[in-house]
Parts: C-alpha cells; structure tokens; sequence
C-alpha cells in the first residue's frame, strides 16, 4: 500500500508539473488562445475517457504492477519527447506525440492505483485507505506545480516573454522527468519482488 502511495505522488507531481509547462508553451511561446490550448491537451484527454473503462480485462491479466510500470514508463518516455521543443515546433510534431504518451501512461496507470492501494485493507478500513491515496496525490501534485513552476522561474532571470520560458522548459522538465524515473524505480522494484511469488492476474499491491 505504502508503495502505491508513493508513486502516485511522484507521478501526479511528475504529470501536473509538465501539464503547466506545454500550458505555457503553448500559450506563451506559441501564441495561442486558452481554447486551442485546451484543444491541445484534447488527444490525451480522449485517450483517458475512452481507455479508462475498459482498463479492467487488461489489469485482471497482467496485473496493477505492470500496468502501473507501464504507465509512468509511458509518461518518462512523454517527458524525455518534450525536452528538444522549440518555438518554431509544429504541434504535430512537438507536441502530440508527448500528448498521445500522456493520455495513455494515465489510462493504465490511474485505475491502477486505486485497485493497489485499497487491496486487502479490512473494509472498516477502506475510507481510510482511499482517503490517504487522494491526499497522497494533492500533496504530489502541489509539491510537483510548485517545484516546478520555481525552476522555471529562476532559470528565465534575466530573460524576457518567450526567451525566459524556453529558458526555463528544459530545467523544468528534467525535474519533471526525475520524479518520473523516481515513481518508475519504486514501481518496478514492487514489480520484482512480488515476481514469482504472486501470479500476474493476482497482483494487486506492491511490496507494503
């Protein structure tokens, strides 16, 4: 349980940090209006509302682990794509692959958690359970934006408009992937040491 909770706080810091800086990118260094972006981040967004419920087949054959593993390494993989944009980036190119990365890493990691962090716990015990996870993810949400957003701020001293932004994208965003590869790591070594002992279609915690 404890495992689930801490990668989905290194996870959703990880995903809201990068959501704030393609939000800037797009309307600060690109120019655009609050819809197109809203339109931007649209292709993932679809990827999470179709995917997401139909995530169960998949999760009761390889188990919360690996989907869980699957996901952040999708959302590493988003991250890493992001690093070499520039203004001149078409969206097509700079941006949707790390959109259609995104919305998939979130389809089959996020159910995921939710099925990990509440297996086995006695059921006087699950509002509990449940309540500690979505805390888990505020306060990895906020530490991640605000983490963030103080990267970008210092590494575009000294630089205005869309120079200081893009000055700041690339320190931002390896912030962004670290606590990735962070919430990967923990993912993974749950993966490995329940490998083995519990069957795939079984697996529903990492190590507590």
């Amino acid at each position: 349980m404890m495992g689930a909770f801490a990668v989905k706080m290194v996870f959703f810091g990880a995903y809201l940090g990068f959501q704030f800086v393609v939000m800037l990118y797009l309307q600060s260094v690109l120019g655009w209006s609050a819809l197109q972006t809203a339109l931007g981040f649209l292709p993932a967004a679809l990827i999470v509302a179709f995917g997401s419920p139909r995530m169960e087949p998949l999760i009761d054959r390889v188990g919360t682990a690996r989907t869980i593993a699957a996901g952040v390494v999708a959302h590493v993989a988003a991250y890493v794509l992001f690093l070499v944009v520039d203004r001149d980036a078409p969206y097509v190119v700079g941006v949707l692959p790390s959109m259609i990365l995104l919305g998939l890493g979130f389809m089959l990691a996020f159910a995921s958690f939710n099925i990990q962090a509440t297996a086995g716990i006695p059921d006087d015990e699950q509002g509990l359970a449940g309540g500690l996870l979505n805390t888990s993810l505020q306060v990895g949400g906020a530490l991640g934006l605000a983490i963030v957003t103080a990267v970008l701020v210092a590494s575009g001293e000294g630089r205005t408009g869309p120079d200081a932004l893009l000055a700041g994208f690339a320190p931002a965003l390896t912030v962004v992937t670290g606590f990735a590869v962070v919430g990967l790591v923990i993912a993974l070594s749950g993966l490995v040491r329940r490998r083995g002992r519990v069957p795939a279609d079984t697996e529903l915690a990492l190590a507590d």
